[in-house]
């Protein structure tokens, strides 16, 4: 391909691979096409043209300033080279691809999905440059608040670094490690081996295989069971580096864990004009389903929408799907909206069919005493201190207990903490619902069963 001195010139191949490569960059940086001409100095007409394969003769310089606002090196490109969405060169590093310099690191498992990571650049970057630090980092948080988008997008940025590439092992199919002890362990090692032999172009047999990325998702039933598998692939293979997803904290000392929070439903200190990212969330949500759809004049009402949510992402596509049925107005509605969370299918965004499904994984894996608590805080106000927990909870073993209690709960996402000066407890809205209604589902069926053992008095009909 011919080099002129101020341009790249692109073959159809090439274009189309730069323009993929521009496109997800720019979507997994959550950036319009406006936000990377401001970040970059190239103009939107030059970026509109190069997405969409119309420009085969960029410059040097507009390719050169794109790269370096996406985060990626424009250094030492004798002549151009392929582009795709995995070449994009991790913090700053180039990937040492030895033999073929345009070949791309395997991929294993489920790959992310092509829509922007809204408001979690914070997370992304915590997460990129804890592979800095650790070989084994765990996202936590509630289910629904974005953990597996976060480790697959870090795992894309990631990927050109390690030569033995991803691999991607979805765990809730793996029996929990409270009901099947043996079943959940030899399951987990079997599916982890796999993903980690020789066979399957991984780590084991040495360096000369190359550095190998583990993304283990889901991990909150069997984390005792991933914990050990953790240390032992660290032990085993000092090329392996892997990220956890889970509800519940892992117990690895060597560990590095992120609390992934839910979304912003207000605005920054001091901005009158960017959007909550929750909002955001949500506006994008309703354009991709309803590009017709006006809200620009309805955002205090979107607003209330996101706080009734507590800005967990899940539950605010849901919602938003909802608008091709619903008036804004009829969603604002508690019993509306939660109905609507409860049913309707969320099985694309989830592994749960659907929100309702996932508070009651969580809920179904713990300890009586556990759920006891759980009830009773979701009757409490949606902040709360620990004074404020009622005497009689967690079985009236006193307030020792109860606190100890209370922070298994926030182990494994149920409970979530303002860590202020005063350590503040709040259980979100879609988690207080489901309790308070499977509580009242519970009662009626007693009281149903102890009307069908009542004893019937002679002479009634």
């Amino acid at each position: 391909m011919p080099i002129l001195k101020e341009h790249y010139s692109f073959d159809r191949t090439d274009i189309h691979q730069l323009r993929d490569f521009l496109v997800n960059q720019r979507r997994l940086s959550g950036w319009t096409q406006e936000e990377l001409s401001d970040r970059s100095g190239v103009s939107v007409r030059t970026i509109r043209n190069l997405e969409t394969g119309s420009n085969t003769n960029p410059r040097r310089t507009s390719v050169s300033l794109l790269l370096t606002a996406l985060g990626a090196t424009a250094t030492a490109f004798p002549e151009p080279t392929p582009w795709d969405s995995g070449r994009r060169p991790a913090l700053g590093q180039s990937p040492d691809l030895q033999s073929d310099p345009t070949a791309l690191p395997p991929w294993q498992g489920p790959r992310p999905l092509g829509d922007a990571l809204v408001g979690r650049q914070a997370d992304l970057g915590h997460v990129l440059s804890a592979a800095q630090r650790s070989r084994l980092i765990v996202l936590t948080g509630p289910g629904g608040v974005g953990k597996t988008r976060i480790a697959l997008a870090a795992a894309s940025r990631l990927r050109p670094l390690f030569q033995g590439g991803v691999a991607v092992a979805e765990l809730h199919d793996i029996p929990p490690q409270h009901l099947e002890p043996a079943a959940s362990a030899a399951e987990l090692t079997r599916v982890v081996r796999r993903l980690t032999s020789s066979n399957e172009g991984g780590v084991r047999g040495g360096a000369a295989l190359g550095r190998r990325l583990l993304v283990l998702d889901s991990a909150e039933h069997v984390s005792q069971h991933t914990a050990r598998i953790a240390r032992q692939l660290l032990d085993e293979h000092p090329g392996l580096q892997i990220i956890v997803t889970s509800r519940r904290a892992l117990a690895v000392g060597a560990a590095e864990t992120w609390e992934v929070e839910p979304l912003s439903c207000d605005r920054r200190d001091g901005s009158d004009t960017e959007l909550p990212s929750a909002v955001e969330l949500f506006l994008r949500r309703v354009r991709a389903s309803l590009p017709t759809l006006d809200l620009g004049n309805r955002l205090p009402l979107v607003q209330q929408l996101c706080r009734l949510l507590d800005g967990m992402p899940l539950a605010i596509e849901v919602a938003a799907r909802g608008l091709r049925s619903l008036p804004l107005t009829t969603l604002l509605h508690d019993g509306t909206l939660f109905h609507l969370l409860a049913h309707v299918d969320a099985g694309d965004l989830s592994r749960h069919r659907t929100l309702s499904d996932s508070v009651r994984w969580s809920y179904e894996l713990l300890p009586a005493p556990h759920r006891e608590l759980l009830r009773e805080l979701s009757s409490l106000p949606s902040t709360f201190s620990l004074d404020a927990i009622p005497a009689r909870a967690g079985g009236g073993f006193g307030s020792t207990r109860v606190a100890h209690l209370l922070a298994e709960l926030a182990d494994v996402s149920l409970v979530q903490i303002n860590r202020g000066q005063q350590y503040r407890y709040g259980v979100h809205a879609l988690v207080r619902h489901w309790v308070t209604q499977e509580e009242a589902s519970t009662d009626l069926g007693r009281s149903a069963e102890q009307a069908r053992d009542r004893p019937v008095l002679a002479g009634s009909a």
